[in-house]
């Protein structure tokens, strides 16, 4: 069983203060405690009121929006749904990161 994927993204995020949860395949397989299967990439989710502050975290990485399918460059635009999907590139090492933007209301996860 490793889950060295998810221990490095715990430790990149380890100051970033805002709430943020693992997504996808790896969050079932963390929920269960095994590894299910092989994992091409890694998704977090973050709540959409907190997009920027993940941006100016990982200030070293590119980052990507997709809309209707297709990735366009991510300026400092706050992103609004549709859109709920940011793709993080990090030249230096080629990590991936998926980041999906969810919704709040009143403090609570939608």
């Amino acid at each position: 069983m490793s889950f060295e994927k998810c221990k490095y993204i715990t430790s990149l995020l380890s100051g970033f203060d805002k709430p943020w949860f693992f997504a996808g395949g790896w969050a079932i397989d963390l929920f269960i405690g095994r590894e299910t299967r092989t994992h091409e990439d890694i998704e977090i989710a973050l709540y959409r009121k907190d997009q920027l502050e993940i941006k100016a975290y990982l200030k070293e990485w590119d980052f990507k929006k997709v809309v209707k399918g297709e990735f366009y460059l991510w300026k400092n635009e706050f992103l609004e749904l549709p859109i709920h999907e940011i793709h993080a590139f990090n030249n230096r090492n080629k990590d991936i990161m998926e980041i999906l933007l969810n919704e709040t209301n009143e403090g609570n996860w939608l």
